[in-house]
């Protein structure tokens, strides 16, 4: 059977958001909508969504604090701790990062996206990598002069600075995390992240497509808005079924 419409019924089984949300377990495709953030403001609260209050063992980090629309903070289960991890992990692998040894990475950052910086570099300490970061207030000498001293083998900016960075470039390799609901900027070695889901996509040339893990996530291209929709098919506690997470058409592999 389809992995999107078994994602379906087991939360349509388990969750009183889904129950609500599509009236009748699926049956097919055509049964399951295309939803947004806005659909979950008709929850009561988060225990509407995830599927078993026992599995909780925390919370997502939002990539960015003044962005995020959910009206309630998304909780995790392991199973959901693992599969943002691995996604990371998978991401940085697939754009040529070597991790078959300790690396040093230099994570910037500003305050919203302080959080979710420090959640990457937790996965990144995982791996046995060493992972610092830099929080962007002061002027452009004293960011080189932090950038100088650390001297990373990779740069992740966090930031949403992507263009204060080109004279690093010569230097050090920079992978840019951007958040979906903005526009995608023209730089390589770029991860697609969003604050339900963590970082979900990769492409390594701005001429490439995004690609992601296909075990761990299925994207589609809603036909009516061609914005791209995630399905997590092997969630813990906390499905997203065709969950369209931003307003940007973006060009998927799929």
């Amino acid at each position: 059977m389809n992995s999107i419409l078994l994602a379906a019924q087991r939360a349509y089984a388990e969750t009183d958001f889904y129950k609500l949300l599509y009236k009748n377990s699926p049956v097919d495709l055509n049964d399951i909508p295309f939803i947004n953030h806005a659909h979950y403001h008709q929850a009561q609260g988060v225990l509407d969504c995830i599927t078993d209050r026992s599995e909780v063992s925390g919370a997502f980090a939002a990539y960015h604090r003044n962005v995020r629309k959910f009206p309630f903070t998304v909780v995790e289960s392991d199973t959901e701790q693992k599969h943002r991890h691995k996604r990371f992990i998978y991401s940085l692998e697939q754009i040529g990062v070597r991790l078959d040894f300790p690396k040093k990475f230099l994570l910037l950052a500003d305050d919203s996206r302080g959080p979710f910086a420090g959640e990457l570099a937790t996965c990144l300490a995982w791996e046995h990598h060493q992972a610092s970061i830099t929080y962007i207030h002061g002027s452009k000498e004293q960011l080189s002069e932090d950038i100088r001293s650390y001297d990373p083998d990779y740069i992740l900016n966090v930031s949403g600075l992507p263009s204060d960075l080109d004279r690093f470039k010569a230097n050090y390799e920079i992978i840019t995390i951007h958040h979906v609901d903005y526009l995608i900027p023209e730089v390589d070695q770029l991860l697609l992240a969003c604050d339900e889901i963590g970082v979900f996509a990769f492409r390594k040339k701005t001429s490439d497509l995004f690609f992601y893990d296909r075990e761990n996530l299925s994207i589609e291209i809603n036909p009516a808005s061609q914005l791209p929709a995630i399905t997590t098919i092997n969630f813990g506690i906390s499905p997203f079924i065709r969950y369209c997470p931003a307003q940007n058409i973006i060009n998927f592999d799929v």
